[in-house]
């Protein structure tokens, strides 16, 4: 008698759990497939367990505020998906308004379909989700910047061996410094490479500077990187041509900022203030803005 009603029992347990594994895979469940195996080889209590966490989830979204902004689950691995592009509409939600739209499910599917997009765009947003408390949000995060940083390590090595191979081609060159500063600035880069990555830069626009000439745009990345490298000289050379031929662009005197508080040299600081107060410069509102610190902006 007993054999029969365990196996009858086991039975159901499996039926039971085939229908549940439906409901999880479909996404009508809160618990992730990782949850599975307790399902199935653990009879009986295995699957109650499973519908009492369910059942727990459920009530605690009914009793959340629903003016309270819900840390965003990404259960699924958005960036490794090839996905048809949905035709643009004219209705687009604001990430800042998807994310305080009450609906658990609405809002969910917007920040996903903006995700999708172009994660690259949001890698600040992937950046803070890492930390997240929540472990799906965080698996996401960096499973998507995992893969970000992969594709980029990928480009920058064939950009560098097409290099190699053609140092005089112009285009190849462009291609190569656009994508290795883009990678550097986008924060992905490990903190062990990083400096040999901006040195390699460095190089790179040495070599463009040479071949084509100099212009404002690769004098700015020029500035830019010798400044985070700590070769002052190099920066004060480079905006030195930048005083030369644009010596009313707010973005000269915002170099040499930042190359006074780079060097710690205060003479020279202050030297600039009274040569700011003192020149007609084409401030924007964020130049000045960006000033404010050491020069009063009212008298501009």
């Amino acid at each position: 008698m007993f054999p029969v009603i365990l196996r009858n029992t086991l039975i159901v347990h499996l039926a039971l759990s085939l229908i549940y594994t439906w409901v999880i895979l479909t996404d009508h469940s809160s618990l992730q497939p990782s949850f599975l195996p307790i399902i199935f080889f653990v009879p009986v209590f295995g699957l109650l367990s499973a519908i009492i966490a369910d059942l727990t989830e459920h009530f605690k979204e009914k009793m959340r505020d629903p003016g309270e902004i819900e840390t965003v689950k990404l259960e699924k691995d958005i960036y490794w998906k090839t996905i048809r592009k949905q035709a643009q509409s004219e209705n687009i939600v604001p990430l800042e308004e998807a994310l305080i739209i009450n609906d658990r499910h609405t809002r969910k599917d917007l920040v996903l379909e903006m995700l999708l997009d172009d994660p690259m765009k949001n890698i600040d947003i992937l950046m803070l989700a890492r930390e997240n408390n929540d472990v799906d949000t965080a698996h996401y995060a960096n499973t998507t910047i995992a893969k970000i940083q992969r594709d980029f390590q990928l480009q920058v090595q064939k950009l560098a061996a097409a290099y190699k191979s053609d140092p005089e081609n112009s285009k190849t060159l462009d291609t190569y410094i656009r994508t290795l500063d883009q990678f550097i600035d986008s924060g992905l880069s490990e903190a062990y490479l990083l400096h040999r990555q901006r040195m390699i830069l460095d190089g790179l626009i040495d070599a463009k500077i040479k071949m084509d000439g100099w212009t404002r745009s690769v004098l700015q990345m020029k500035i830019k990187n010798a400044l985070a490298l700590n070769h002052i000289g190099a920066a004060i050379e480079s905006n030195q041509i930048m005083h030369e031929n644009f010596p009313q662009d707010e973005q000269t005197w915002l170099n040499e900022l930042q190359i006074c508080i780079a060097a710690h040299d205060a003479m020279r600081l202050n030297e600039t203030v009274e040569k700011i107060n003192n020149m007609d410069i084409n401030w924007s509102p964020d130049g000045k803005e960006k000033i404010s610190l050491w020069v009063e902006v009212e008298s501009l």
